[in-house]
């Protein structure tokens, strides 16, 4: 499973509106809620909090990925979002955070769980495909910038 397999336009938000690290990832969680069939919003927000205790899923290069596994979905999905300036999202690299891929399993699907955040780790290793995705405006834009 790639990202392109489960990207899905109704799970982007360009931008993002919140400007702390707590705030975004309910914003990213309500884009899933009021998009698919979840089954409890706080048990899936809680996951994800859960996991981000646990040691920060800001990569480097402006990527973040939280992530979870929780019983409150019953497929693999991926929601995505940009915000217009960098956030501190506690980075490997020191510096603020700005593409955001949340990343939700029910926990008996580890291994597509793991090939997903691999996909995005590979997907936006690029310098270029990262300066398209700040300039983005829509979701259509950032479909065309993964497929193509």
């Amino acid at each position: 499973m790639t990202l392109t397999d489960i990207l899905d336009r109704d799970l982007m938000k360009i931008p993002l509106q919140s400007t702390t690290k707590h705030a975004l990832i309910e914003e990213l969680v309500d884009v899933l809620v009021q998009n698919r069939h979840v089954r409890n919003r706080e048990e899936l927000l809680s996951a994800v909090l859960s996991r981000e205790a646990l040691g920060s899923t800001g990569l480097a290069d402006g990527i973040a990925i939280p992530h979870a596994k929780t019983t409150a979905v019953d497929t693999v999905s991926v929601v995505m979002g940009i915000t217009r300036e960098p956030i501190d999202f506690d980075a490997q690299d020191g510096k603020g955070s700005q593409f955001f891929f949340l990343v939700l399993a029910p926990e008996h699907e580890a291994s597509a769980h793991i090939e997903v955040l691999a996909s995005i780790a590979r997907a936006t290793a690029s310098p270029a495909l990262r300066r398209l995705l700040a300039a983005s405006h829509s979701a259509d834009e950032v479909m065309r910038l993964f497929l193509d």
